[in-house]
């Protein structure tokens, strides 16, 4: 008995599942390294992510360190992240703070980027590891106005950001408050596992509402945004499956086609065999 034949199911079933894993992705991200979506949660989809083409190789040092310094009216002076880098298991890590006539002080802009997820340490356990405490955690949205991200029936473009605020205290009193907006971007599957995060935080009043510093925030990423990525064309979003289902009854026959192929693995050495049984019962009933 041949190997084909031997192992015909088994290969059968490797190939369906092979073919409705490519149905159900996107032919963007199933194969171009350059699309990535961005979202705010690391370990699974939010439903909300919005779909870039990168424009920096963020694996790369020299790639962020040539991150614009002055983006409009903000200007830039980095840090060291080698504290960062150990704290947060990245491996490559750009921190700058950055600063515009009118605002009193700083707010510090990461970008970081770990080879696995597993590597990857989110921000509140970092922030509880300095003795901070997590005052509130929610879902924001920055809206990109930028010419280059417009598309023409709509007048913006929004990412799914992360909002975290932390407080350190003592004596029982808050003595710092920190207002942390971040998102990840993950690139294509099928070749990396890379997760980049991108993360503003600033400093707030220990005491009263945040939103002044949250909308400065917000409007620095707004701005920042548009360097780093393009937005993505919306009709590759949708699952092959989907776009092939557009073209009408072509399009049916191409997806029947794709998944009888693994069935027909499964099933022709059966028939064959079973064709070879009853000629051999044939011939010997004619001997």
């Amino acid at each position: 008995m041949g190997f084909f034949r031997r192992y015909s199911t088994v290969l059968g079933f490797l190939a369906l599942i092979l073919v409705v894993v490519l149905l159900l992705s996107t032919p963007n991200l199933a194969f171009s390294p350059g699309v990535s979506f961005i979202d705010s949660e690391l370990h699974r989809s939010t439903g909300d992510e919005a779909y870039v083409r990168t424009k920096l190789d963020f694996g790369s040092a020299e790639h962020l360190d040539a991150f614009p310094r002055e983006i409009g009216e903000w200007e830039g002076y980095d840090y060291d992240t080698a504290g960062v880098k150990q704290q947060l298991g990245a491996d490559v890590a750009l921190l700058r703070g950055y600063g515009r006539p009118g605002l009193y002080q700083p707010i510090f802009f990461l970008i970081m980027q770990a080879k696995t997820e597993s590597s990857f340490h989110p921000p509140a356990i970092c922030r509880l590891a300095q003795g901070y405490k997590i005052q509130e955690q929610g879902k924001e949205q920055v809206v990109v106005t930028d010419s280059s991200w417009v598309e023409p029936s709509s007048s913006s473009m929004s990412i799914p950001v992360e909002l975290m605020v932390s407080s350190k205290e003592s004596g029982g009193k808050v003595t710092e408050r920190r207002v942390a907006l971040y998102c990840y971007m993950k690139g294509n599957q099928f070749t990396s596992d890379a997760v980049t995060m991108i993360q503003v935080e600033a400093l707030a009043p220990v005491e009263g509402p945040y939103d002044g510093i949250l909308g400065v925030e917000k409007e620095f990423l707004a701005t920042a945004f548009p360097f780093m990525f393009e937005p993505g064309e919306g009709e590759e979003q949708k699952p092959l499956a989907a776009q092939l289902a557009g073209f009408g009854i072509g399009g049916y026959f191409a997806i029947v086609f794709l998944l009888s192929m693994p069935l027909a693995i499964i099933v022709y050495p059966r028939i064959r065999r079973r064709s070879g049984n009853d000629k051999h019962i044939s011939t010997a009933n004619e001997a």
